[in-house]
């Protein structure tokens, strides 16, 4: 089997430097390889990296180890998370440059958790980064081709853990690995724009990532019996009540503050996030109840006018 790790990075060329050599470091497995994924106008990292073109390779005494794919930004960082998707693999680890894997050999023990799915459908986690999430995210290939993705590129930030978490959750998939990430030196969001926001427009996709794991549940390769497909089929209640507890309290923590950490909410790429979730609001509500969808509706997608006040300046006719 093969993993491939896929390291997200952007400004923080010394950061970025000490996270591959201690990764190198940890590795055991011969097949483990790397994407580092930079964007083409970040020129400090690219210059201190000393990448002389776009698709670069660090070769070790096996051959090829570390990618340096410099590309256009893209609008996401789910996006260029899947950038990994070009190298084939068994295995994907989610990496940033603030949170390197610590243990030894945590490579081969992520490697030896996948092999425990039968179908090769499932994510393996190691320790918990907080009280909700694991700071160490490998989806296998057979997850990733159900969805279609590492990380779905629908948020500008955070929830794309969450929302695979969810879906893994759900289908009754995710085996533990014994393995680590130094927290220590793991920076804050560097484009939290409306947490409020994001954190509704998440609560209010819960029928897609049912349907989504129904799919996957109901599929010929997924080998589970079917007692335990009964289960899985029933219990989506439990994950998406939590997860509403978990977006519960990112609205109580920064309410409707648009910008926590000061960026701009007017950036074009958050712009181009934001009105592609916007549109996609319709298609959520169908099958809520009217009062949800309402509810939904009123957060996501607020009136511009009051229905009981005339409208000051009308058109002219023609």
């Amino acid at each position: 089997m093969k993993l491939a790790i896929s390291l997200a990075s952007r400004g923080r060329p010394e950061q970025l430097a000490d996270t591959i050599t201690k990764s190198l470091a940890n590795w055991t497995d011969p097949n483990t390889v790397m994407m580092v994924g930079l964007d083409d106008d970040d020129t400090a990292t690219i210059n201190h990296l000393n990448i002389a073109a776009p698709h670069a390779w660090f070769v070790g005494p096996n051959g090829p180890r570390v990618m340096l794919d410099v590309s256009k930004r893209e609008d996401t960082i789910a996006a260029k998370w899947n950038r990994a998707l070009k190298i084939p693999a068994d295995l994907y680890l989610v990496a940033a440059d603030d949170d390197p894997y610590v243990t030894p050999g945590y490579d081969s023990k992520l490697l030896e958790a996948a092999k425990l799915f039968p179908d090769g459908i499932g994510m393996v986690y190691g320790h918990m980064a907080n009280l909700s999430f694991s700071g160490v995210v490998a989806p296998t290939r057979g997850l990733v081709d159900k969805l279609g993705h590492i990380f779905p590129e629908l948020f500008p930030y955070w929830f794309v853990d969450h929302w695979t978490d969810d879906l893994a959750r759900m289908i009754g998939r995710i085996a533990f690995a014994d393995v680590r990430t130094d927290q220590s030196k793991a920076g804050m969001t560097q484009e939290m724009r409306d947490p409020a926001w994001w954190a509704t427009f998440f609560d209010a996709s819960y029928l897609i990532r049912r349907k989504i794991a129904r799919e996957i549940i109901d599929s010929q390769d997924f080998q589970s019996p079917e007692w335990q497909k009964s289960i899985l089929r029933e219990h989506h209640p439990l994950i998406e009540e939590r997860s509403r507890t978990i977006n519960q309290s990112v609205r109580a923590q920064f309410g409707m503050n648009r910008a926590p950490y000061g960026v701009n909410v007017n950036d074009e790429r958050y712009q181009r996030v934001r009105e592609a979730a916007e549109r996609m609001v319709p298609e959520l509500l169908k099958g809520m109840e009217p009062a949800e969808a309402k509810m939904f509706r009123d957060i996501l997608l607020p009136p511009t006018t009051v229905a009981s006040i005339p409208q000051a300046y009308a058109p002219k006719a023609a």
